[in-house]
């Protein structure tokens, strides 16, 4: 008996549907492959927070996510029996399960599975020849519609990595454009250009033992070695920080820009007196009489004199200021160390310039000098009322020297604050007027002749454009999560738009930057001829401040976004530096005035008088460009002065108003009243 056999036909819609599926795996595979990749990517390179899993602090790995999906894909596969749509769905999320499985501790696992999907896209590939050889170009076009959205997914790819490489190379070029022409300006935005050159440690006066420490960070960081290192170097007086706290000065009406009322040093002299009666009190309580009056200090002393004085309860001002300086007595050694090491011929502080994100670099010794600056003012106003001339005179070149102690810094910050130290250091200088002698005049016209706040203001602004701006957006470039605690409104740009923008726009927003900081800053300060313009920078203001007034969606897509976060208000910056040139101006020329007066037995109808014996050159207006005013006054005073911020002559009248409104004031003349 024979049996025949029947040959079974392949079901074409069992074949078909076997290649929709496979195509679905395939799709599955490539598409998470490339996503997955490329969110490791980005979060290892911070430009997208963490989103790996923890539990309790372990990380939970992905090959656990692949095991859990495989077994419910597994599971509904085998007891739900998927059909068409749900089996494609099926397909795709077995795909996406076991292309999590790809890492680093899976490699074995990941190299099996890559050769069962390429065996699986080989068959595709074969049945797809073997339909074209069959049924000719119908089926092969019936083949590639089915593949259709595969290949765009594809295309879609290419075109943004195509999109990315080309706004990268033009970013890129752009920028270096600029910088070349930069160079060819002798210009530069180059970071490296701008820090100090290091100097050795033996003669840098910035590692002098009270200022050392400072900067003493443990290596790679920005933490003192001593927590105690900042606290320490400024509180040389723990006396001085304690009645400066309780000191209101009253308002005056000033006829002086630069020069306030003499300090009431009877006043300081009664706060110290307050505590050192509150210490003793304290002492008292808690010691016995023997230790307690062997915890007396000078100012006990002082005070009992003070009240035996014909039942007086204010010292005399010869007193307050014997007693300032006992009580000061105590930063003495500090102040000595200083002024000896003042004669090293660096001043470097250590800042960490290689910090990643320029905003947080430490500037600890801004304060420490500023408030030494302070100190050494009190002790030169109560050296001068007892006579000490030569001793004063040295406290304010030491005050001098501090404020030149971190010019070489490319900080705007620094250079404000350099500013500010001038301030304190002109007020004894004008005080002591009558009390200089001559050699200590031309001492203080030579020092003062010596700073240049434009020149310096300027190379800060140049350093701060490559510095901070440039170095801000590099950080932003590398780190896009940090936006926000870098921006004023968080809520402006969602972060996900720099995690995603090309890295050739952050070129294009360095470029927009420097140029708009350019455009800013030029019309501005005349570097070669000292000069700042009130007129240009308030107009290079209003035309900046339009241009970046746009929407954030606007900027980000004209690349300015960062332009309008990180650019200053300059017109500020240049007023101050204006104002305080002026100030050391005005101060050398009093100087000069005051040796020409004891010359003479007065003061001279006009500057030009002052040429050459008693000055080697006059200063100009900064303002103008034009000799500063002079006139001298019925009740023997002079007046030298400048225009001011709103460049029209008021007749050398200044602002009257709070500190804020006639420090560098916009109205009224800046004046310095002499007589």
């Amino acid at each position: 008996m024979k049996r025949s056999l029947r040959v079974v036909a392949p079901d074409p819609s069992h074949e078909e549907t076997s290649d929709r599926l496979a195509r679905r795996a395939l799709f599955g595979f490539a598409l998470t492959f490339i996503v997955s990749r490329a969110v490791v990517f980005l979060i290892m390179s911070h430009r997208i927070p963490n989103l790996f899993l923890f539990l309790q602090g372990t990380h939970v790995h992905h090959l656990n996510y692949c095991i859990f999906l495989l077994a419910i894909v597994g599971g509904y596969a085998l007891f739900g029996r998927p059909q068409v749509r749900t089996a494609e769905f099926a397909a795709f999320a077995y795909e996406f399960a076991l292309t999590l499985s790809i890492g680093e501790e899976s490699v074995q696992f990941a190299n099996r599975r890559a050769k069962r999907s390429n065996g699986r896209i080989v068959d595709i590939l074969m049945r797809i020849e073997d339909q074209n050889g069959m049924t000719g170009g119908g089926r092969l076009s019936a083949s590639f519609r089915s593949w259709r959205y595969f290949f765009w997914f594809l295309g879609l790819i290419l075109l943004i990595v195509v999109f990315y490489a080309e706004e990268n190379w033009r970013g890129r070029r752009d920028l270096e454009n600029y910088k070349h022409e930069l160079h060819a300006r002798g210009q530069t935005v180059e970071l490296s250009e701008f820090v100090p050159p290091p100097v050795p440690d033996a003669e840098n006066f910035a590692l002098t033992p009270s200022l050392g420490p400072v900067f003493d960070f443990l290596p790679g960081t920005q933490k003192w070695r001593d927590a105690n290192a900042l606290q320490q170097a400024q509180g040389i007086s723990p006396a001085y920080d304690a009645a400066r706290r309780s000191i209101k000065e009253e308002k005056q009406a000033r006829s002086n820009s630069w020069v306030k009322a003499h300090p009431d040093l009877v006043a300081w002299h009664e706060v110290f007196l307050q505590k050192e009666d509150r210490d003793r009190a304290r002492t008292n309580s808690a010691t016995d009489e023997t230790a307690s009056t062997n915890a007396g200090s000078l100012s006990a002393d002082l005070k009992g004199r003070t009240e035996s004085d014909a039942g007086n309860t204010k010292a005399t001002l010869y007193e307050a200021a014997m007693g300032i300086l006992a009580v000061l007595s105590e930063c003495d050694s500090v102040i000595e160390q200083l002024r000896a090491d003042s004669r090293r011929p660096f001043s470097r502080f250590n800042l960490r310039y290689q910090e990643e994100n320029p905003a947080a670099i430490l500037l600890p010794h801004l304060s420490v000098l500023k408030h030494l600056t302070e100190l050494l003012q009190l002790r030169a106003f109560a050296e001068l009322v007892l006579g000490r001339t030569e001793e004063a005179f040295n406290d304010v070149k030491l005050m001098l020297y501090l404020a030149d102690a971190s010019r070489q810094e490319p900080i705007l910050i620094s250079q404000l604050v350099r500013m500010e130290q001038m301030q304190l250091a002109l007020e004894p200088i004008a005080h002591g007027m009558r009390q200089w002698s001559d050699p200590q005049l031309q001492e203080f016209q030579r020092r003062l002749g010596q700073f240049n706040f434009c020149a310096d203001t300027k190379r800060a602004l140049e350093a701060e454009r490559a510095v901070f701006g440039g170095g801000v957006i590099d950080l932003l470039r590398r780190s896009p999560d940090k936006y926000n605690a870098l921006a004023s409104n968080e809520s402006e740009l969602p972060t996900a738009l720099f995690v995603a923008m090309p890295s050739g726009w952050f070129d294009f927003e360095k470029l927009n930057y420097y140029r708009l900081f350019e455009g800013y800053m030029a019309p501005a300060v005349d570097l070669s001829n000292c000069l700042v313009n009130p007129t240009s920078a308030q107009q290079a203001e209003q035309r900046i401040g339009t241009i970046l007034a746009k929407s954030p969606g606007a900027l980000f897509l004209r690349h300015r976004f960062f332009a309008r976060v990180l650019i200053p208000s300059l017109a500020g910056i240049f007023r101050k530096t204006a104002f305080g040139q002026e100030g050391v101006d005005a101060a050398s020329i009093a100087c000069a005035l005051e040796r020409y007066r004891r010359a003479h037995g007065e003061f001279p109808d006009a500057l030009d008088a002052l040429m050459p014996q008693f000055a080697d050159k006059l200063p100009k207006d900064i303002i103008t460009g034009q000799p500063l005013h002079y006139r001298r006054a019925e009740n023997g005073q002079y007046l030298v002065y400048s225009v001011g911020w709103n460049e029209r002559d008021d007749g050398g009248n200044v602002a009257a108003g709070k500190r804020e409104q006639t420090y560098a004031a916009i109205e009224g003349d800046w004046v310095w009243r002499g007589e």
